[in-house]
């Protein structure tokens, strides 16, 4: 029998992904019993998994009118990254100067499980997806987490989440494998570019690395996902 904790987990990461495939559409009311039918699981789950999601920018919930799927905004997606973009970045800095073997150590172990994933991401996107964005974050979040900050950290984790959802959208559109296959080497080498800096106790290389990894990582989300200006 599943624990409380990984059905929930579960059961959010079906919903991510039915949401950023357009099995569930924007704008549709999230119906608790009809949820609890469908994923078979239990009231109280579908509630923490769509809690979660709701703080995650897929969800909104309002007293009287229930859970119900967000459309998703260009400028939502700028501005998140954004603010993420330059938390990261001064979270790297405080970070190299509490550089220490055991982070220099984590920064690269995390790095490599990401390398690991980004193999399978050309050829299968959707399955590769969740395990790479989770991956990922692993690896910002091993880099960031040596600032010291324990509010830092945090903020940057939810700006994170709060635009995975436009990541998996990217994921999900219909490319070739030659341009996924492009678009993953390149993001590999900006990590690897990043992980070089971080090890070599390079800020300002570091900084410049990671606020242009983060930002082109929008502009292609953006595209991929189809996201129109807001009118």
């Amino acid at each position: 029998m599943q624990k409380q904790g990984s059905v929930i987990a579960a059961l959010s990461n079906q919903l991510r992904l039915d949401i950023s495939l357009g099995v569930i559409q924007p704008g549709v009311k999230l119906n608790i019993e009809g949820l609890k039918r469908t994923y078979s699981v239990s009231h109280p789950s579908v509630r923490e998994a769509l809690s979660l999601l709701v703080g995650e920018g897929y969800v909104s919930f309002e007293e009287s009118k229930g859970f119900r799927v967000l459309n998703p905004s260009r400028d939502e997606l700028q501005d998140s990254i954004r603010v993420r973009a330059e938390l990261e970045v001064l979270a790297l800095e405080w970070a190299i100067k509490r550089s220490t073997v055991d982070w220099r150590s984590e920064v690269v172990a995390t790095h490599y499980a990401l390398s690991e994933v980004e193999r399978q991401m050309p050829t299968d996107p959707m399955n590769a997806a969740l395990e790479w964005d989770e991956r990922n974050k692993t690896f910002h979040m091993a880099i960031a987490g040596n600032c010291g900050s324990p509010k830092l950290i945090e903020l940057i984790s939810v700006q994170y989440d709060q635009s995975r959802r436009y990541r998996l959208m990217a994921h999900a559109n219909d490319r070739s494998e030659v341009s996924r296959r492009r678009w993953v080497e390149k993001s590999a080498n900006e990590h690897n570019e990043l992980k070089d800096a971080v090890l070599s106790g390079d800020t300002k290389t570091g900084q410049n690395l990671l606020r242009g990894h983060i930002t082109k990582a929008a502009l292609h989300v953006i595209s991929d996902a189809r996201l129109a200006d807001e009118a």
